[in-house]
């Protein structure tokens, strides 16, 4: 048997069957004769919570309540009754439910010519005995087309269950089943203050800029001498108006953050483009002044 595990169901019959026939069909060779059959249940952590060396059939007892965090190992020889290494054709741990008539084949792998090996390993746990707690009857069942078959009861095994099959049907009811309704409740639109409030502070914000060329103009401020140094003037009227045009933007939304990364970019070449204007007009004036005298 190829696969690492087998669920049988509700046919417990089928594990007597399968001995029989394979009784049966021997031909040759002497019975099979299980030996060193140790069981075995583990922590998650690998400590040994039980262990125990069965030396006859039906020997098994005290074995704590199996779960998913404690798995459980069984180990065992198999010999002809002429003391030689069997090869079987077919092994595995039946675990039956005597109440629910639930039966499960675990296989067994071969470990070494004549030793084998069933790990109930958390995975299998969860697949065949989280939802169905109880006691099981466990034995071994071994075949061999050669040599026969043979039923090795052990005794039996306390199973705890996971306690989420409830939880599990009603999962699956709500996957498959009719959902609930949706209603979506969109939100709602925050209150906003007076557009009179919005206008007076823009109102309040431009103040300062149109008071500062009013005070240009009453100081008598001569524009056309800006043209005595044309480029450098430009660049840095450009460059101060761009500063306006970030105190705004930052006003509109930007972050104070990338507002001062691009303040300090400006920053350079408005520096060196003022004081490039303003030595340029300094120079511009004492020209025209040696010239008067």
């Amino acid at each position: 048997m190829k696969s690492d595990r087998v669920g049988i169901g509700r046919t417990g019959t089928l594990v007597l069957w399968i001995v029989a026939l394979l009784a049966c069909i021997s031909a040759v060779g002497g019975e099979l004769v299980a030996k060193n059959v140790n069981v075995r249940v583990l922590e998650r952590t690998g400590d040994k919570l039980f262990d125990q060396t069965l030396n006859k059939p039906g020997a098994l007892e005290g074995v704590p309540k199996l779960s998913s965090t404690t798995p459980m190992s069984i180990t065992f020889d198999v010999e002809t009754d002429n003391k030689e290494a069997a090869e079987l054709d077919q092994a595995f741990v039946s675990l039956r439910n005597p109440t629910t008539g639930n039966e499960v084949g675990v296989v067994a792998k071969k470990t070494k010519r004549g030793s084998y090996r069933m790990d109930l390993t958390r995975k299998t746990f969860r697949t065949h005995f989280s939802g169905s707690p109880g006691t099981y009857n466990a034995a071994l069942v071994l075949g061999s087309f050669s040599s026969g078959g043979v039923f090795y009861e052990l005794g039996d095994i306390r199973i705890a269950g996971a306690g989420k099959k409830k939880r599990q049907e009603e999962q699956g009811a709500s996957r498959y089943g009719p959902k609930p309704e949706i209603h979506h409740q969109f939100a709602e639109a925050q209150k906003t203050g007076s557009a009179v409030v919005s206008l007076a502070f823009t109102a309040l914000v431009a103040a300062p800029l149109a008071g500062l060329v009013g005070a240009w103009i009453r100081l008598g401020v001569n524009g056309a001498n800006l043209k005595k140094e044309a480029a450098g003037s430009v660049a840095f009227v450009g460059l101060v108006a761009a500063y306006v045009v970030l105190a705004g933007a930052y006003w509109m939304g930007v972050k104070l953050f990338p507002t001062l990364a691009y303040a300090l970019v400006l920053a350079p070449p408005t520096y060196l483009a003022g004081q490039y204007a303003l030595s340029r007009r300094i120079q511009g004036n004492i020209d025209s002044s040696r010239q008067q005298t």
